[in-house]
């Protein structure tokens, strides 16, 4: 995580084969760079393949391990949470939550 960001990931779980993540403070959709930026530095070897907006949610869709993945964020219910495109990539969830797991 860079110094200047302040938002802190306080849970990453796995919950309905997605990986869901709740944040210290609140955030507004002009953090979502910011915070995508801090998701996607706990993984190796990622590749954006795009990324929508929309009034309210914003998804990005990546690569990872040869698999398709959706960062979703949804700005009124302040959730972000990243699920797989297909049943091959929803398999490799449990594998992703690895690479978030916190340290007290």
């Amino acid at each position: 995580m860079s110094k200047n960001n302040p938002f802190i990931i306080t849970k990453a779980e796995l919950f309905d084969n997605q990986l869901l993540f709740s944040y210290q403070k609140q955030w507004f959709q002009e953090d979502i760079e910011t915070l995508s930026t801090d998701v996607f530095s706990k993984l190796a070897e990622f590749t954006i393949i795009e990324k929508i907006q929309g009034a309210d949610r914003e998804n990005i869709r990546f690569s990872w391990e040869k698999r398709h993945f959706i960062l979703n964020f949804d700005c009124y219910s302040q959730s972000c949470w990243i699920e797989g495109e297909d049943q091959q990539s929803t398999e490799l969830i449990p594998d992703l939550v690895k690479s978030f797991e916190l340290v007290d």
